[in-house]
């Protein structure tokens, strides 16, 4: 998987600076075996949050008008907006158009109607264009204090989870009712220093795992397994019962920055993986 993003049309700069300094103008390409991974910074600007609540939709405000915490609700609006803007650049439609529907677990998809897209030579095949990439069209969206992941990719199921890094988390009492008899058996075996990255080495990638299956936390987590150890590859190593193939499924850390973990998730193999930062 190349994990390395060079400046290619429709792609803003590359990881790991997260200050954007390059921006490339031309139109955006997502090949059948390309994912791609927008790191999205989320701020307490007020204009920022005034400037994302007009891409939303009336249900997207209302709900973020019952967050209780004014930090949770400027997140969730920022964090949406962006999805709603890079999606739009992949379809070439007005962001205020797009449509969700949801999975029985709350898994978003996008509706398969036409958006409205710029000129083109027929209308008749473009919208039948504008079709077929909606339905094509996989993402997943995770944030987390500060912080969004965006993952897109076409035609295969996907999921990316992050997570704020927190030293006083208790790891046993989560993994103890979260994490495989495998699993757990690993972490107990790390050495003490290990541990908090061994924990959320295995946190995200079981929520990406999950989130891909768009299955959220009905699937039971104690039926699969996923490595932790810190310095060994990321892999799904193995799911009981034959609830799923293990090997179907592509894991891959994604390097976020030190106070971050983060996990993806996406069907198939020999993948093509790109990580870049959304320019607000």
């Amino acid at each position: 998987m190349n994990m390395e993003a060079p400046c290619s049309p429709g792609t803003r700069a590359p990881w790991p600076a997260l200050e954007v300094s390059t921006t490339c103008v031309s139109g955006w390409v997502l090949r059948d075996n390309d994912v791609h991974i927008w790191r999205v910074p989320l701020d307490q600007s007020p204009e920022r949050t005034t400037r994302s609540l007009e891409v939303l939709s009336p249900d997207e405000r209302a709900k973020a008008a019952r967050f209780h915490f004014e930090k949770d609700r400027n997140q969730f609006v920022q964090s949406r907006a962006a999805l709603r803007l890079v999606l739009s650049e992949y379809l070439n439609a007005d962001p205020r158009t797009l449509e969700f529907c949801f999975g029985p677990q709350g898994k978003p998809c996008l509706v398969s109607e036409v958006p409205e897209c710029g000129t083109g030579d027929s209308p008749v095949s473009h919208a039948q264009d504008a079709r077929a990439t909606i339905k094509s069209l996989r993402f997943n969206l995770s944030r987390r204090n500060g912080l969004a992941l965006i993952a897109v990719t076409r035609g295969r199921e996907i999921g990316v989870d992050v997570e704020l890094v927190r030293a006083d988390l208790p790891f046993f009492e989560i993994a103890d009712v979260s994490f495989s008899s495998t699993e757990l058996a690993t972490l107990r075996n790390l050495p003490e220093s290990l541990r908090g990255k061994g924990f959320y080495n295995c946190w995200t990638r079981k929520e990406a795992y999950i989130k891909a299956r768009g299955e959220g936390l009905s699937f039971p987590l104690k039926q699969f397994d996923v490595s932790l150890t810190p310095g060994d590859p990321a892999k799904l190593i193995s799911v009981r019962e034959g609830l799923d193939q293990a090997d179907r499924w592509t894991l891959q850390d994604i390097p976020v920055s030190e106070k971050y973990v983060a996990a993806l998730v996406v069907e198939g193999t020999h993948l093509n993986v790109a990580c870049r930062d959304w320019d607000w």
